[in-house]
């Protein structure tokens, strides 16, 4: 099967007046159709504007980046994204802002309304469509958000920290949702996270990268049964699997990498 996901020797540079970062260094991977993986790295590896370049929001440097056959070189259309803040507008009910990528994209809204009710539904937001994001929790809101990234049916969803402000309870409620939905619908998922924990919990793979310039130093395959439970955190097997990749971000960045690796 090709690969949905197919980066070849990316880098990215960003240029001042005064100097040139590298904030990501000949980055390559595929990522194969229903795969869920994981990226994990020290802060300022470059992780986020990793998935910015896939997405198509910022050009690589150099490399090339493709996307079911097609090279990117301009916003995707079919996929969705899930950042750290939920960013749902004020003004609009959670109906509303699930909405708005089919607005966007010009779609006839009447005919996703009863797909974006399936999702608040799915998500467990039934009953609360036309409240304000105000009125909601901060789990509340990501699920919102998720709803909202899942609602024109992308065949990618990409994710940045999108759980990372949350509470630890909320977090792994919201991880637990996810991997609902992900095993139901699916996607294709790449997730960015501090947690190793959190990582290997989700994922398939577990793409490990140094600190910057950004490098891809390993990719770990996660061999734990699915469906996925919270019982699995105990399990000897998911403790040498958090060890390996905290060996790997110590050695690739120093310790402080890996501290910042292990938080939940």
């Amino acid at each position: 099967m090709p690969p949905l996901i197919a980066v070849q020797q990316v880098s990215r540079l960003f240029t001042t007046a005064t100097r040139t970062v590298t904030a990501l260094d000949n980055i390559s991977f595929d990522i194969h159709p229903g795969n869920f993986v994981s990226i994990v790295g020290p802060s300022g590896c470059g992780k986020s504007t990793l998935l910015k370049i896939i997405s198509g929001l910022m050009p690589a440097s150099s490399g090339t980046v493709t996307v079911a056959g097609h090279q990117v070189d301009s916003p995707l259309e079919n996929v969705g994204m899930v950042f750290q803040a939920p960013v749902l507008l004020k003004w609009r009910s959670v109906l509303g802002n699930v909405l708005l990528p089919v607005e966007f994209a010009k779609l006839e809204v009447a005919q996703y309304i009863d797909k974006a009710r399936a999702l608040i539904k799915l998500v467990g937001l039934d009953g609360f469509e036309e409240m304000y994001p105000h009125e909601l929790s901060g789990g509340m809101q990501q699920r919102a958000s998720l709803c909202r990234a899942l609602v024109t049916d992308p065949q990618l969803l990409l994710m940045d920290e999108p759980f990372g402000a949350l509470d630890a309870m909320t977090r792994d409620e919201l991880d637990m949702e996810l991997l609902r939905i992900w095993e139901e619908r699916k996607k294709t998922v790449l997730f960015v996270t501090h947690s190793i924990q959190e990582a290997v919990f989700l994922s398939d793979l577990v793409f490990v990268m140094s600190a910057r310039p950004g490098r891809l130093i390993e990719t770990i395959a996660i061999d734990l049964p699915r469906p996925r439970t919270m019982e699995m955190m105990s399990a000897v097997k998911f403790g040498e699997y958090t060890l390996q990749i905290r060996a790997l971000l110590a050695s690739a960045g120093g310790a402080h990498a890996a501290a910042v690796g292990s938080t939940t």
